[in-house]
């Protein structure tokens, strides 16, 4: 691709924006889009600055070096046996997630006559799925990224359709709303953290962009600066269209997408949003699936590159693709469990890691070029993570904080 800039542009954001995006009003239901603006700029500054800080450390190491590969050469082969585990089971654990729920998205879409019995139908509609989009990651990035730059320009076409049924209903005084609770600041901290999750692209955009740091950091920028006007933009849409006492009544009755829907088909008077919604997910999913799984086999790659084991399209294909298929169709528990505390995981693969990375790259390459701010905003970039860590805990094990959808 001649501008290859852009595609990782949009494998960053495709990975990140995903189905889930459109139900993330009803978590700040309560909150008023002003606390919320507050909220997704801050997570959106902290994203992009860890992004940023892979991106400082790939510079010193090989084009294809993996996040374990990085962890091992500053913590040795302990520290790369902890992230090589962490990563693996975290990412299978999303794929396995996108297998089973591309089954509900794409089961409409089948014809009348594959229809009869509905599990099987959505076993089918999955198996597709992953088969298709796994084949084209395989094939290569070259080819994943033609396939994603498609799927965004379509996601975003169909955003715009969506958003040209709403904005002429959003009311100024509707996103003057005040929070109805300013602690649930943090009960939505660790729910929005999840939403700018792209870190584990980082060494396919580094590879790639064969190592050139400052396409990379631009990618990265544009990538997270992207997924935060999107995200602003809908938020603004949500919280301007419907009253916050109608956000309110609908996660008290349906706290899904499909009440969210409703509510838009009433203010809007429109029959189609529902339809287009389902369009926009699909395709939302298609990114994501894309985007989490060159990241995987990246990781897939390093590690067979660390024994010196076979490496090959097909090889990494196939331990890439067939665990997510396999526990997908048999036991999905498994590996769906890590999500009980996603939340944690990603503070130590999106902040604490890079952070940690970045202290050791520094000191044995003082010659390197920095990413602004220095150590105290490394210590700041870490007390954040743990703030969203603490807020994570409360909100699962006690009744501190108050409760939100996510």
């Amino acid at each position: 691709m001649k501008n290859k800039v852009l595609g990782s542009t949009l494998i960053i954001a495709g990975t990140a924006v995903g189905a889930g995006m459109l139900a993330m009003p009803l978590t700040s239901a309560q909150m008023g889009f002003g606390l919320t603006f507050v909220l997704l700029f801050l997570l959106w500054i902290l994203l992009t600055y860890t992004a940023l800080l892979y991106a400082e450390v790939h510079q010193h190491d090989k084009n294809d070096a993996g996040i374990a590969s990085l962890t091992e050469k500053y913590f040795g082969k302990n520290g790369r046996l902890f992230v090589n585990f962490i990563l693996l089971f975290f990412m299978y654990a999303v794929l396995t997630a996108y297998v089973t729920g591309s089954g509900d998205l794409l089961f409409g879409l089948l014809p009348e006559s594959m229809m009869g019995n509905g599990d099987i139908a959505r076993k089918i509609s999955s198996l597709m799925f992953s088969i298709g989009f796994g084949l084209i990651v395989t094939l290569g990035i070259s080819v994943a990224d033609v396939t994603n730059r498609i799927s965004f320009s379509l996601k975003v076409l169909v955003f715009i359709a969506i958003l040209f049924l709403l904005f002429n209903k959003v009311s100024l005084p509707n996103l003057q709303a005040s929070p109805t609770n300013n602690l649930l600041f943090f009960s939505a901290m660790p729910v929005f953290f999840m939403t700018f999750g792209f870190h584990i692209c980082t060494p396919t955009i580094n590879e790639y962009l064969e190592g050139d740091n400052k396409k990379v950091k631009l990618a990265c920028f544009l990538g997270s600066t992207g997924i935060f006007i999107i995200y602003i933009v809908w938020q603004f849409a949500t919280h301007g269209v419907l009253e916050q006492s109608t956000l309110i009544e609908i996660l008290n009755k349906d706290p899904s997408l499909n009440g969210l829907i409703e509510a838009f088909k009433v203010t809007t008077g429109s029959n189609h949003l529902g339809e287009i919604i389902r369009v926009f997910s699909i395709l939302a999913l298609i990114t994501s699936y894309i985007g989490v799984a060159l990241g995987l086999s990246s990781a897939v790659k390093d590690l067979l590159m660390h024994f010196n084991l076979r490496h090959d399209r097909i090889t990494i294909g196939l331990i890439t693709f067939l665990p997510p298929i396999i526990v997908g169709f048999t036991y999905p528990k498994i590996f769906l469990s890590a999500f009980a505390f996603a939340g944690i995981i990603f503070a130590f693969i999106g902040v604490i890691l890079p952070v940690l990375l970045t202290y050791k790259a520094r000191i044995a390459h003082p010659e390197g070029t920095q990413t602004r701010g220095g150590t105290p905003a490394l210590v700041i970039a870490t007390l954040f993570a743990v703030v969203i860590m603490i807020a994570y805990l409360l909100s699962i094990f006690t009744d501190v904080l108050p409760t939100v959808t996510g």
